[in-house]
C-alpha cells in the first residue's frame, strides 16, 4: 500500500513537471501569445457589434417593429441601419486580427511596430484578389472578413519574422543620429518592407500562374478546413476542454493556453453562423465561440453550488460567502483556489468530466433541434450569467432552459464528491476542536 502511494506521488510529481514545462513553452512562445493577445484585442468589437445586432434583430417581433417605427422605418430598414456597425467591424474581421497580431508580435520582437503593421496590411492585400467587372475592379469584403483570420495570422507572423531577420542584419538605410525617430524610422523600414512585400508579390504571381487559387482559398483548403473540422467537432471540443481542465488540476491556467489556440477557430465558426443568420439561411455550426463560452463552460460552477447545498464544514461555509456570487458571473478563481480543486484527488473526476457533461447535453439538444443553434448575431462577454447568455445567443428561451439543465446536471455530478470531501474536512475540524480542548 505504501509503495503504491509512493508510486502515485512520484507519478503525479513527474506529470505535473511535464505539464509545467509544456505550459512554460506555451507561455514563452511569442507567436502563441501574439495570437492570443491579438484575438483579445479583436473580441471587444464582437461584443459591440452584438449589441447593435441584438437591437436590430430583437427576438420579440413586436418590440422590433415598435423600435423601427420610432424612426419611421420598417423592420428590414431598421435592421439594415444597425447592421452598419457589423459591416464596419466584423465584416473586416480578418483585417482587424491582422493589425492586432502584427502590432503585438512586433512589440514582442522589439521591432518597429507601426511599420510592421502597415507592411502586414500591404502584404495581406497583395495576396487578396480583386473582382473585375465591366464597372471596374473592386474588393470583395468577404476576403478580409472573419473567414480570413487564419491567413491573417499566418501573414502577420511571416511578415514579422522576415522583417526582424533583415532588421537584425542591419540591412537598412542609415539615417543621421540627429534625426528624430519620426523621420528616421520610415526610411529605415524601406528595405525590410520592400523585401517583405516583394516576396508576397512573388507568392501571389506563383499562385495565379500555377495554382489558380487565391491565397485565402488555398490556405483554407489546406489548413483552415481541417482546423474548423477539429474545433467544430464534438470529439474535438471534448478533448480540448478536458486538456484545459487537466492543466487546471495541476495549477496551470488551462483557459489561457487553450483559448490562445482555439479562439481563432471558434471565431471563424461564429462568423459563419452570423453570416447565415443575416442572410436568412440555416445556421451551419453547432460549435462556435458562443457554444464554447455559453455552454461548454458550465462545469466547475457545479462545485460551489453543490457546496452551498450540502456542505456543513466550517471551511466550506466560509467558501459559500466568497465564491458563490463571483461564479454567477463565471469568475471561478475563488472556487478553484479556495476549495482548492488543484491537486485535490477527490475532485479529479468531476473537474475533468463536469464540463464534458454540459458539452454532450448541449450538443445533443442542438443536434436534435430541441434548441435553436446560436445565431452568431450575438456574442456576449464571458462574464454574462448563464440563463441570460443562453437566451441572448440563441434568441430563444429554450437556450436559457438548456443552460439551466446543464447547471443542474453539473451540480449532480459534483454532489457526491463534495459530500465525501466535506465529511473529511468536518472530521478534521472536529479533531482539531477536540485537541484544542484537551490542551486547555
Amino acid at each position: 500500500m505504501q509503495r503504491g502511494c509512493i508510486f502515485l506521488s512520484n507519478f503525479i510529481s513527474k506529470f505535473q513537471e511535464s505539464l509545467g514545462k509544456l505550459s512554460m513553452t506555451f507561455n514563452k512562445n511569442i507567436y502563441i501569445n501574439a495570437i492570443k493577445d491579438g484575438m483579445l484585442a479583436y473580441m471587444p468589437f464582437t461584443v459591440i457589434t452584438s449589441v447593435f445586432l441584438i437591437i436590430g434583430n430583437f427576438p420579440v417581433p413586436s418590440v422590433n417593429k415598435w423600435m423601427a417605427s420610432l424612426f419611421g422605418l420598417n423592420v428590414s430598414q431598421w435592421s439594415a441601419k444597425l447592421a452598419i456597425v457589423n459591416d464596419a467591424s466584423l465584416t473586416i474581421g480578418g483585417l482587424l486580427v491582422l493589425l492586432a497580431v502584427s502590432r503585438t508580435l512586433a512589440d514582442k520582437m522589439k521591432i518597429n511596430g507601426m511599420q510592421v503593421m502597415l507592411t502586414s496590411v500591404v502584404s495581406f492585400m497583395v495576396l487578396t484578389p480583386y473582382k473585375t467587372t465591366k464597372a471596374g475592379s473592386f474588393l470583395d469584403v468577404t476576403t478580409i472578413g472573419a473567414q480570413s483570420i487564419f491567413l491573417a495570422i499566418l501573414v502577420s507572423i511571416v511578415v514579422a519574422i522576415i522583417y526582424r531577420t533583415i532588421d537584425r542584419k542591419g540591412i537598412k538605410i542609415k539615417m543621421p543620429a540627429s534625426d528624430p525617430p519620426a523621420v528616421s524610422s520610415p526610411f529605415e523600414s524601406l528595405i525590410p518592407s520592400f523585401v517583405v512585400i516583394t516576396l508576397f508579390w512573388i507568392v501571389r504571381l506563383i499562385l495565379d500562374a500555377f495554382v489558380n487559387l487565391s491565397a485565402l482559398s488555398l490556405f483554407n483548403q489546406i489548413l483552415g478546413t481541417p482546423l474548423k473540422a477539429m474545433g467544430g467537432s464534438l470529439i474535438g471540443v471534448v478533448f480540448v476542454k478536458m486538456f484545459g481542465q487537466l492543466l487546471w488540476f495541476f495549477g496551470i491556467h488551462g483557459d489561457s493556453i487553450v483559448n490562445g489556440v482555439m479562439t481563432p477557430i471558434f471565431q471563424v465558426l461564429q462568423d459563419e453562423n452570423k453570416t447565415a443568420s443575416l442572410a436568412g439561411h440555416v445556421v451551419p455550426n453547432i460549435i462556435s465561440q458562443s457554444f464554447w463560452d455559453g455552454f461548454a463552460s458550465i462545469g466547475v460552477i457545479g462545485s460551489i453550488f453543490a457546496i452551498i447545498l450540502i456542505a456543513h464544514s466550517r471551511r466550506y461555509r466560509e467558501m459559500k460567502k466568497i465564491a458563490g456570487i463571483p461564479y454567477i458571473f463565471n469568475i471561478g478563481e475563488p472556487t478553484l483556489f479556495g476549495i482548492p480543486l488543484m491537486l485535490n484527488v477527490t475532485y479529479f473526476i468531476p473537474l475533468m468530466l463536469s464540463n464534458v457533461v454540459s458539452i454532450i447535453i448541449s450538443y445533443g439538444a442542438f443536434a436534435l433541434h430541441l434548441v435553436p443553434l446560436p445565431t452568431g448575431l450575438v456574442q456576449v462577454p464571458w462574464t454574462t450569467p448563464i440563463v441570460i447568455s443562453g437566451y441572448l445567443v440563441t434568441g430563444s428561451i429554450s437556450g436559457a432552459i438548456l443552460q439551466l439543465v446543464c447547471f443542474i446536471a453539473v451540480i449532480l455530478v459534483w454532489l457526491p464528491f463534495v459530500k465525501i470531501e466535506d465529511r473529511a474536512i468536518l472530521k478534521e475540524e472536529e479533531q482539531g476542536k477536540a485537541e484544542a480542548n484537551n490542551d486547555k
